[in-house]
């Protein structure tokens, strides 16, 4: 079995983990009082007979490979390094730590003072003669007892009874639905009124596992979970968490499922107690609290970040236009609403506008249903998603402008002239005789902004990204990010690129290591040609993991070489994600960023190696005019 080995840190009794060279991996702080040493020090790589020795040799410790079966406690003297002695009991089980290697855990108790104890009561209680004299009086005692059995237990049942009442009582005025259920599952009597309402049932004669709804399929684990909690075989404190935290309520109330031993006077485990709260309220305050949290965010960036701003709403409107246009056509491109949908989340992710990303994320569920069955009732509800993303747009623009001022979010760049006007100043100056050379200088020196300050978004997106996923990102680099751009022809595509910082974090980045992103930015070809890589240090592609995903509908995968394999990340729709998350997983970011760079006489490639990173290549032409397209869009 594997455990994480932060269950024995609250244990009283001292436990090692050993590797298979003797090697303490952990220990607990009990075990280092035992030893004299720091807990730090000893899993530094300390040797476990090094630390602490006994009155003979442990042929199992000194062969760890040979122990496959837990070992039975053995009592042995010991000593330590400080000089301290005693006497333990000593026992050796085999565990996979969490990284499935081979480990065995040593359980120690210490019987020195439980000895010295035993000691010191056996020879008062030699030395109390009168406790033969206070025996004699009890039998007489419970002679005279029995002579009135009947009537005293008939008392004690009027008292028992009393008490059993006052005991429903107490329970029924709690707020909580409380009961108890044995070690075979059968739920007792006792339980309080509230159950009716919080876990929708009395739980009285029935089974545990029907009365918390468990599915079917997952009986036979939640019956293995019982029959360990009840074997005691590891504390009750840390196996407990691990029962259903919560239960399906039929009117979406959040109830949280707590578990507690119910003891005899024997200390053995007779049942298990279950407290079923509402904390719906609790539920509701915590997300109320996480969109504040995540309206606080958008406000800095919209404090931070203006000109980017300005940049996201144009795209978003540029979007939304496309979308609204194809939703209009008689027969929808599915994977161009993909591509839209995709592109718009990734945009209101970056700058935490909640409420649009989930509108898209919605969407995005939606439209697979529109795929698979084109009904009406479907194309009204994806409508319907639609016009959420359009409003919440519109709602963030609002608060944008209320915040920073209507005129922030013009699209026309302020310079001394409105930016369209300057565009049509340059237009003129191209047409006319020997203006070329005049038009290029007056949109490097006036039209065109560093291509850095595009992508800087992307880097607080990335940390924050990590961050929710557990990953360490220590860096996002941008190098020779001064080249200038004329943002006009490369908006579409740059707002592409939320997906390849996207998939860098998600499907690249190890949660073993530090992960690093580089941006380069380069002119080649005669600084004809714009070239971005985007490079990790992750886990890379693995190209027999895609040639596997692909072989059943694409046989011609079968004689390509692991370097074309790759490149259908690029297919669309493609996915290595077998569950689809807010993060990542619908096939559409990949095919995005191709589809964008295609447009403008560019392509894309990437290469990777497993184990080492993965390198994004796109290869755009280096624009000095805005294509037709987007001056239409401006």
């Amino acid at each position: 079995m594997s455990l994480p080995y932060s269950l024995f840190d609250t244990l009283l009794e001292p436990v090692f983990v050993l590797n298979a060279e003797q090697k303490v991996v952990y220990c607990n702080e009990t075990a280092a009082l035992l030893t004299g040493i720091t807990a730090r020090k000893i899993t530094r790589g300390l040797n476990f007979e090094h630390i602490i020795t006994f009155s003979e040799p442990l042929e199992s410790i000194q062969n760890l490979l040979a122990v496959i079966d837990p070992q039975p406690y053995k009592e042995l003297e010991f000593s330590n390094t400080a000089g301290a002695r005693g006497k333990v009991q000593i026992a050796l089980q085999p565990i996979s730590s969490p990284t499935g290697e081979a480990n065995w855990i040593v359980f120690v108790r210490d019987v020195t003072l439980e000895e010295r104890l035993q000691k010191k009561y056996r020879a008062e209680l030699e030395k109390k003669e009168d406790v033969i004299r206070d025996l004699e009086q009890a039998k007489e005692q419970l002679q005279d007892y029995s002579k009135n059995l009947e009537t005293k237990v008939a008392a004690r049942t009027y008292e028992l009874s009393k008490l059993n009442q006052m005991m429903k009582a107490l329970l029924d005025s709690l707020g909580q639905g409380f009961f108890v259920f044995d070690k075979n599952g059968l739920c007792l009597e006792i339980n309080s009124k509230a159950c009716r309402d919080t876990i929708e049932s009395i739980p009285a004669g029935k089974m545990i596992w029907d009365v918390l709804k468990v599915q079917a399929e997952k009986v036979d684990g939640f019956k293995k979970w019982m029959f360990t909690l009840f074997s005691e075989m590891l504390p009750f404190e840390d196996l407990a968490p691990l029962g259903p935290p919560t239960f399906a309520h039929s009117a979406q109330k959040n109830i949280s499922l707590e578990y507690f031993p119910l003891r005899s006077d024997k200390s053995e485990l007779e049942g298990i107690v279950v407290v079923a709260s509402d904390i719906t309220s609790l539920v509701e305050a915590k997300l109320q609290a996480e969109k504040e949290k995540e309206k606080a965010k958008l406000i800095i960036h919209l404090v931070k970040s203006k000109k980017e701003i300005s940049r996201l709403v144009h795209d978003c409107e540029s979007l939304l236009h496309d979308l609204q246009n194809e939703i209009n056509k008689k027969s929808m491109d599915f994977e161009a609403v993909y591509r839209y949908l995709h592109t718009l989340k990734g945009g209101a992710a970056s700058f935490s506008i909640q409420e649009m990303t989930e509108a898209c994320h919605q969407a995005e569920d939606q439209i697979i249903v529109l795929k698979k069955s084109p009904s009406p009732e479907n194309i009204f509800l994806f409508k319907k998603f639609c016009e959420a993303i359009e409003n919440a747009f519109n709602g963030f623009q609002s608060e944008a402008k209320e915040i920073l001022g209507a005129g922030t979010l013009s699209f026309d760049r302020q310079i001394d002239v409105p930016y369209s006007k300057l565009n049509a100043l340059v237009s003129k100056i191209q047409n006319s005789p020997h203006g070329h050379e005049i038009a290029t200088l007056v949109v490097a020196d006036l039209m065109m902004e560093p291509v850095g300050s595009f992508f800087e978004p992307y880097k607080d997106f990335s940390f924050r990204l990590a961050a929710s996923e557990g990953k360490n990102l220590s860096a996002v680099r941008f190098h020779n990010s001064e080249i200038p751009v004329l943002s006009e022809a490369y908006s579409h595509l740059f707002a592409t690129f939320v997906h390849a910082f996207r998939n860098s974090v998600d499907h690249g980045l190890d949660k073993q290591r530090d992960g690093q992103i580089d941006v380069h930015f380069e002119l080649s070809n005669q600084e004809s040609e714009l070239k971005i890589r985007i490079i990790d240090n992750g886990l890379g592609i693995d190209p027999a993991k895609i040639r596997a995903m692909l072989e059943k509908n694409n046989p011609v995968v079968k004689h390509e070489s692991d370097e074309q394999v790759i490149q259908h990340i690029f297919d669309s729709q493609f996915s290595t994600r077998e569950v689809v998350s807010e993060t990542s997983g619908r096939g559409v970011g990949m095919d995005a960023i191709k589809m964008a760079a295609k447009q403008l006489g560019g392509q894309v490639f990437v290469n990777s190696i497993v184990g080492q990173g993965t390198e994004l290549i796109v290869s755009v032409p280096y624009l000095l005019n805005i294509p037709e397209k987007n001056k239409k869009a401006a």
